[in-house]
């Protein structure tokens, strides 16, 4: 299925996987093979949303408002007229929703049905002691569900999919299974005890296919719902919907995407 749609699949054995990713020679015993992608690649979503930002700003003259809240909509008719903020109401020919697993909250508010739900999920970030003991490109362990990232000479792992509203809290227990898995897939690359811990809130859809496009009002359009594919999918699912408010045709089949449609 992943080839037909242009992603090259490989499947490989433990010899083949070891000479990919020379991290794993250390288990190599242990592992049955692989699927390997030659395109598949990871990154630093951090680092590139603060790129991203100050290019932006420098080039582009964007003007963001850190540390702000939204606290509504101004609505005139059958348009948004400002978005209210803690700073003071903010104009614009249009406006998006995209808030991540709040986006439900505000639409709701105004009469949009947009099932976006918070699923917590978990990361460990550790500084690789032995760098040449850790992986060279990212990659998961599919029996207990932990995804890894090289980040230069941090390691990050994340698992779980919680439902526990919008508790953003957690403990060190919760982390037990992605450092274990950590240690028996790469002994001797870290010290556990320097992992840098963290849960966050993924903006669930029901169906786990996100929503565009415009709602109920003529101005006011949707962003939201990608789940943990958030910066896989960003800068797509930023020209897609730029396509719709400009009135382009989009460069993908809109069917099943848009709100209202079927889902």
């Amino acid at each position: 299925y992943l080839g037909e749609h242009g992603l090259p699949i490989e499947i490989v054995g433990r010899e083949r996987l070891v000479e990919l990713e020379p991290g794993l020679a250390g288990v190599k015993e242990k592992i049955a093979g692989g699927i390997y992608s030659p395109i598949d690649q990871t990154g630093d979503s951090r680092q590139f949303t603060d790129n991203l930002a100050a290019y932006a700003a420098e080039k582009l003259g964007v003007k963001f408002l850190f540390g702000t809240t939204v606290e509504g909509l101004d609505i005139e008719g059958d348009r948004v007229r400002a978005v209210m903020t803690s700073a003071g109401p903010v104009t614009g020919d249009a406006v998006v929703i995209s808030m991540g697993p709040e986006s439900g909250l505000l639409g709701r508010r105004y009469g949009i049905d947009l099932p976006v739900y918070p699923v917590k999920g978990y990361t460990a970030t550790i500084p690789l002691e032995d760098e040449s003991k850790g992986p060279t490109m990212g990659g998961a362990d599919e029996d207990r569900l932990i995804g890894y990232s090289r980040l230069g000479n941090r390691l990050r792992m994340s698992s779980t999919a919680e439902f526990t509203g919008f508790d953003r809290s957690f403990k060190p227990g919760d982390f037990r299974t992605i450092l274990e898995t950590g240690k028996d897939l790469f002994p001797g690359a870290f010290d556990e005890k320097k992992a840098v811990l963290w849960a966050g809130l993924r903006p669930m859809m029901p169906s786990s296919v996100p929503v565009f496009g415009q709602a109920k009002y003529r101005n006011l359009y949707l962003d939201t719902g990608h789940g943990h594919l958030g910066w896989t999918m960003a800068c797509g699912s930023g020209q897609f919907l730029a396509d719709i408010v400009a009135g382009r045709k989009p460069q993908i089949d809109p069917k099943g995407l848009l709100y209202g449609t079927a889902r």
